[in-house]
């Protein structure tokens, strides 16, 4: 389980459930939406959440590490792909334009702190994310799923099995920058290669509705039927989340039952020994 220190703690609809395999690894999506509020109302009418939301203010965590996000498509009778330890970060912005550079910054810093917790590598197994051509779809994205299921790394939402959205659409040097960067290092902050490239990224990318390559994107995810209670991941879920209301009062009574004979026994035992 893991909460990144430095990230804005804020459930949304919880976990789908449990990984089911590794290694880890990191997916990079967009939100197809202007603002970070406009991405957290589409994933809570959705129900499909990503473990981390970041912008140029602020990173937000909605999903414990150790538990599987919602936002990625995962289809009956193929691969895994949300539980297949895929921490998924969506960044505010759209994959026809180009990213902010505090956005930027605050992706890669999340990046680190994620290598570093669950051992990911700084690679990306089926090659970069391939940016927009004129604000459209590029095609020819290496959604290979033996890379997905065997190799750590970075991963776009367009490298992922059984998914046909292509963000983050990440340019070469955006790619360069997020696989580089790292804040909390200062030996990485005086790479001179880094460091111009940081000033090279706009300050800000302003956005409208129309900029938007892919208006359905917060809609494809795994709703799933198991929820968690907000900021208690891990917990096992009530009963009655699980079987019929009936049926949840016919075991809880049969649970009660037997807590009684078990203090009954031990109380008859006592009152034996006393006896004695």
């Amino acid at each position: 389980m893991a909460r990144c220190p430095f990230a804005k703690w804020l459930p949304i609809t919880g976990p789908v459930g449990n990984y089911v395999a590794g290694p880890y690894r990191i997916v990079h999506h967009t939100t197809e939406g202007v603002s970070a509020q406009g991405a957290l109302d589409a994933f809570r009418k959705n129900r499909s959440d990503p473990h981390f939301t970041v912008d140029q203010q602020t990173i937000y965590q909605h999903i414990d590490t150790g538990l599987a996000a919602r936002a990625l498509r995962n289809l009956a009778g193929g691969v895994e792909t949300n539980r297949l330890s895929a921490v998924q970060i969506e960044v505010v912005g759209t994959a026809a334009k180009p990213k902010p550079r505090a956005t930027l910054e605050n992706v890669a810093r999340l990046c680190r702190w994620l290598e570093r917790t669950h051992a990911i590598p700084n690679e990306w197994p089926s090659g970069p994310p391939k940016p927009a051509i004129n604000g459209r779809d590029p095609g020819g994205h290496n959604r290979n799923a033996q890379n997905w299921v065997r190799r750590g790394g970075h991963y776009g939402h367009s490298h992922v099995p059984e998914n046909i959205h292509w963000d983050p659409g990440y340019t070469a040097d955006e790619v360069t920058f997020l696989t580089r960067f790292d804040p909390d290092n200062r030996t990485a902050l005086q790479d001179p290669a880094v460091a111009e490239l940081r000033e090279s990224f706009p300050e800000e990318v302003p956005l409208a509705p129309e900029d938007i390559a892919m208006p359905d994107h917060a809609e494809e995810g795994e709703p799933g039927e198991i929820e968690y209670e907000e900021g208690a991941p891990g917990r096992m879920p009530a009963l009655a989340r699980f079987v019929a209301p009936a049926s949840a009062a016919v075991a809880a009574g049969a649970v009660f039952l037997g807590s009684y004979l078990m203090w009954r026994n031990r109380s008859g035992g006592r009152r034996k020994a006393r006896r004695r």
